[in-house]
C-alpha cells in the first residue's frame, strides 16, 4: 500500500547494497578517523555545511534572552545556582533542601558554563548552553551512527529528523537532564554500530553513552541500554559473535566509573539521601510507590495521544523504511538495532507508573537511524508536497509573528488577540531593539537561502519542514522573547516582594520547588517549609497557592497579611506575605520607647 511513495519518480534512489553491512568484512564506511580524514575534501564540506548551518541555528536559538522558567527549568537552575555557589558538587540542592530526584552530570555541564562563561552571559543563558553542547553530541553520535549503517551521504539526515520532531523543540532549548539523556543513548547507538567491526572503538562509545545515561537521569538509561545489548544477540544471529561480546566487556569496563564513583561517595556521605536518590527516584517512580511520583501518574491512552505528535515526522518515516525494507531485516544490522532499540524503552514507557512526554525523548534515536533513508526514498511527487506544504505552514507562522511585533512596536502594547492574550499577559510594554530586528532579518533571509539550497538536495520535504519550524522558533526566540519572559519568569513577583525590616527567618507554605528555586536565586532567601519544619519560628510567612484557597489556612489571629502578587497574567495562582503580630506589636513597642527618649 505504501510502496507507491517509494522509488518511482525519484531522482536520487539509495541503492540496495547500502542497506546491508557485510558481516566479517571491514566496511569502508567506518574504517576509522584516517579514512574520514582523508575524504573530507573542499566538496564535501560545501555539501555539507547548510545541514551543519541549520543545525547550529536551531540548537543554539532560544537558550538566550530569558530567565529560567517553571516548571522543571527553574528548580535545575536552582540546583545549579546552588552548586555554583555553595561548592557542593555531590549533593543536588534547591532552595536549601537536598534534591535527589536525579543524578547530578547536567548540574555539573551547566554549572561549569556558567563560571567559563561569567561575565559574557547570564548566568542562566550560560547554564543554558550545556543543553546547547549535549545537543550537538547527540546530532554527531546520531549522525556518524546511521552512516555507519546506511552509508555515506545519509547520515546528515539522521539529525535532521531528531530535531525535526516536534518533541524535540522547546524540551532541548531548556535545562533538561533529560537532554544528556537523549546524547547518552546517541552515543551508545554509535557504539552499537562499530561493535561488530570495531569492538575497542564501538565498546568505549557504548560504555560513554551508559555512563552519560545513568549520571543524567538514574538507572532507566543503562537498563535500556543494557537489555537492548542482551536482546540484541538474543533476536538475530549475526550479533553472535566474539567481536560484539568483547565489545560489550570493554563497554562495561568504560561505563563502570560513571556507574559508581558518584553513587559511592553519596553513600559514604549520605545513605539516607543515596537511598532517596536509588529506591524512591528510581524503583519508586516506576513502580509507583513513592509520593516522588505524584502529579506523573500514568494515564489511560497516553502515549497513544502523545507519541504521534511527539515523534513527528519521524514515526511514520520509519514505519515507511521498515515496510519497505521489511525482507533486509534478518540481514540488516541496522535495522535490528532500531527496532530492539525502539521496543525496549517502549516497554518501560507503557509499564510506568509515572509518565510525562519528555520520557519519550529516547525514542527519537532509533527512529531517526531508521528513518534516515525515507527521506531519499520518497518519491518527487510526494517530496514536492512536503516542502511545499511545510513552506505554507511555516511561512503564515513566521507572517503572523512579524505582525505581532509589528503591532506592538507601533502601539507599544500587545495585539488585542484573544486567543494570544490567554496565553501571554496584556499589560507587556515592549521596547525596541535594534539588534533584536537585525538578528530576525538575517534569520528570515537566511531561511529562504536555505530553502532554494536544500531545494537542489535529495530530502526536500524533510529539510523545508526543519527549515521552517527553525525559522518559526527563531522569531520568536528573537522578536517575542522579551514578551514571553514576561509572562514566564518569576523576577517580576519576586522582586517587588515588600520584605519587612527585622526578618529573622521566612517560612513557606505550599511553596513548590520552582518557586523556591527562583525566590533563592532573585531574592536570596531561602524558606523553612513547614511541610518539613513545622517547628520553624520565623517572624515572616511566605504562602504560595490556589485563588479559590486564598489565605484562609494562615491563622489570622498570628499573621497580619502585608502583600499579595502573582506573575504578570497568572490570575489562578498567588503569593501572599504575611508579618508576624507579635514582631508588629514589639516594633511599635520600640518605636514608642526611642520616642520617649526624645
Amino acid at each position: 500500500m505504501m510502496q507507491p511513495l517509494l522509488d518511482a519518480g525519484n531522482e536520487a534512489v539509495i541503492p540496495s547494497a547500502i542497506y546491508t553491512v557485510p558481516i566479517g568484512t571491514r566496511n569502508r564506511n567506518i574504517s576509522g578517523w584516517r579514512h574520514h580524514v582523508a575524504n573530507f575534501n573542499g566538496k564535501r564540506a560545501r555539501e555539507l555545511a547548510p545541514f551543519v548551518l541549520l543545525i547550529l541555528v536551531f540548537v543554539f536559538f532560544g537558550l538566550t534572552g530569558h530567565d529560567p522558567w517553571k516548571a522543571d527549568e527553574a528548580y535545575v537552575f536552582g540546583v545549579i545556582h546552588t552548586m555554583d555557589i555553595s561548592g557542593n558538587w555531590l549533593i543536588p540542592t534547591v532552595g536549601g533542601e537536598p534534591f535527589m530526584e536525579k543524578p547530578p552530570l547536567y548540574y555539573w555541564v551547566a554549572a561549569g558554563c556558567m563560571r567559563l562563561l561569567s561575565g559574557w552571559m547570564d548566568e542562566p543563558d550560560a547554564a543554558r548552553m550545556a543543553s546547547g553542547l549535549f545537543m550537538l553530541i547527540t546530532c554527531w553520535a546520531v549522525a556518524a551512527a546511521t552512516r555507519d549503517w546506511w552509508g555515506r551521504g545519509v547520515g546528515r539526515y539522521a539529525p535532521l529528523l531528531v530535531l525535526a520532531c516536534l518533541g524535540t523543540l522547546t524540551q532541548t532549548h531548556m535545562m533538561m537532564p533529560d537532554v544528556p539523556l537523549l546524547t547518552g543513548f546517541a552515543l551508545s547507538a554509535w557504539g552499537f554500530s562499530r561493535l561488530l567491526q570495531q569492538p575497542m572503538t564501538g565498546g568505549i562509545l557504548l560504555g560513554l553513552g551508559t555512563g552519560i545515561s545513568f549520571l543524567s537521569k538514574g538507572i532507566l538509561g543503562p537498563a535500556v541500554i543494557g537489555l537492548t545489548g542482551v536482546l540484541l544477540p538474543v533476536c538475530f544471529a549475526q550479533w553472535r559473535r566474539m567481536n560484539y561480546f568483547r565489545g560489550l566487556l570493554v563497554a562495561f569496563l568504560t561505563a563502570l566509573p560513571f556507574l559508581v564513583i558518584w553513587p559511592g561517595l553519596l553513600f559514604l556521605r549520605a545513605p539516607t539521601l543515596f537511598h532517596v536518590w536509588f529506591w524512591d527516584n528510581n524503583f519508586g517512580r516506576f513502580f509507583g510507590f513513592s509520593e516522588v511520583h505524584t502529579g506523573t501518574e500514568h494515564q489511560p491512552g497516553f502515549w497513544w495521544q502523545t507519541l504521534p505528535w511527539f515523534t513527528f515526522p519521524a514515526l511514520p518515516l520509519a514505519a515507511l523504511v521498515l515496510w519497505s525494507r521489511r525482507r533486509e531485516i534478518v540481514a540488516h544490522a541496522g535495522m535490528q538495532y532500531a527496532l530492539i532499540a525502539f521496543a525496549v524503552p517502549m516497554l518501560v514507557l507503557i509499564t510506568s507508573e509515572s509518565v510525562r512526554a519528555i520520557y519519550a525523548l529516547p525514542l527519537l534515536v532509533p527512529l531517526a537511524i531508521m528513518a534516515a533513508p525515507s527521506v531519499l526514498l520518497i518519491n518527487a511527487r510526494f517530496d514536492r508536497f512536503w516542502a511545499g506544504s511545510s513552506i505554507a505552514l511555516f511561512g503564515v507562522m513566521a507572517a503572523v509573528i512579524w505582525s505581532i511585533w509589528g503591532i506592538m512596536m507601533r502601539t507599544d502594547a500587545p495585539p488585542i488577540w484573544r486567543w494570544l492574550l490567554r496565553v501571554l499577559p496584556g499589560d507587556f510594554e515592549p521596547d525596541f531593539e535594534p539588534w533584536t530586528l537585525t538578528v530576525a532579518v538575517l534569520v528570515t533571509v537566511g531561511a529562504c537561502i536555505a530553502l532554494w539550497q536544500f531545494s537542489k538536495l535529495p530530502g526536500r520535504g524533510l529539510t523545508a519542514w526543519l527549515t521552517g519550524l527553525t525559522l518559526t522558533w527563531a522569531l520568536l526566540s528573537s522578536l517575542l522573547m522579551p514578551w514571553l519572559d514576561y509572562g514566564k519568569s518569576y523576577r517580576t513577583v519576586f522582586e517587588e516582594i515588600p520584605w519587612p525590616a527585622g526578618v529573622n527567618c521566612v517560612e513557606s507554605i505550599g511553596l513548590g520547588e520552582s518557586e523556591r528555586a527562583m525566590l533563592h536565586y532573585v531574592a536570596g532567601r531561602v524558606t523553612a517549609r513547614l511541610e518539613v519544619l513545622p517547628s520553624a519560628q520565623c517572624n515572616t510567612l511566605l504562602m504560595q497557592g490556589y485563588v479559590p484557597i486564598g489565605n484562609g489556612v494562615v491563622d489570622p489571629d498570628r499573621w497580619e497579611k502585608i502583600w499579595e502578587g502573582a506573575r504578570p497574567g497568572d490570575t489562578w495562582q498567588r503569593f501572599w506575605l504575611f508579618r508576624e503580630r507579635r514582631s508588629v506589636a514589639s516594633m511599635q513597642l520600640t518605636n514608642r520607647r526611642n520616642a520617649a527618649q526624645f
